[in-house]
């Protein structure tokens, strides 16, 4: 009943922010740039850069049934926890990018900004996927018209028949909405070099022979 609730705001959600429509990339992969960056063939992308607000630490989400929190930030992995005298295990290391806390104060790597990577079904709906280990979360991205953004938990940790425990969390963002990439539209500075070097040489050995051709016949 919680899980249908989540969805039935996650509907209004979108159709008041006027949510684009999967259906126009359908079949279009989002090539990796980054952690949290992606673009379409198109020149359109991904760019989950601003989803967690500068003072804030991370994105979190609370599974009404377990009370579990889940600790999101799509970017860059933090070692910060809300609790850092109970368990420390999301913060070893590297610390983590996605964490789960549960309601024994426990809490429990579920990725790294490198376990993390985007896909597209078939239907053109975008997902960041975090793979550790035998634990898959995937976080379906909806383009949110609004000034900030949410996560949710759909479902946790249902034991497929591989053995996989995969975890489904929504996330609802203006920053999933497709936008021009930077990366794509202007070339990089090596580009532009090597093109002047190329019209140079071309230049210089065509003006040379109709020198040689005007004065040596």
């Amino acid at each position: 009943m919680t899980n249908l609730l989540i969805v039935a705001f996650a509907t209004i959600l979108l159709s008041s922010s006027g949510g684009e429509s999967a259906d126009l990339r359908a079949g279009s992969e989002c090539r990796q740039l980054g952690p949290c960056r992606c673009e379409y063939k198109d020149g359109t992308g991904i760019d989950l850069t601003s989803v967690v607000e500068k003072s804030e630490t991370y994105l979190e989400a609370m599974d009404p049934i377990s009370q579990d929190r889940f600790l999101f930030h799509p970017c860059s992995d933090i070692k910060y926890l809300p609790n850092p005298n109970e368990d420390k295990e999301c913060g070893v290391g590297d610390g983590y990018a996605l964490c789960r806390w549960d309601a024994a104060n426990k809490t429990h790597k579920m990725g790294t900004v490198k376990d993390s990577s985007f896909h597209s079904d078939e239907s053109g709906q975008e997902y960041l996927v975090f793979k550790m280990n035998s634990v898959v979360t995937s976080i379906t991205l909806f383009c949110l018209k609004a000034d900030r953004s949410f996560l949710f938990v759909s479902n946790q940790l249902q034991t497929k028949v591989d053995g996989v425990n995969e975890t489904n969390l929504l996330l609802f963002s203006p920053y999933a909405c497709p936008i021009t990439i930077e990366v794509i539209s202007k070339p990089s500075t090596g580009s532009v070099l090597l093109i002047l070097f190329l019209i140079g040489t071309f230049t210089y050995f065509t003006i040379g022979s109709i020198v040689r051709f005007m004065y040596l016949g």
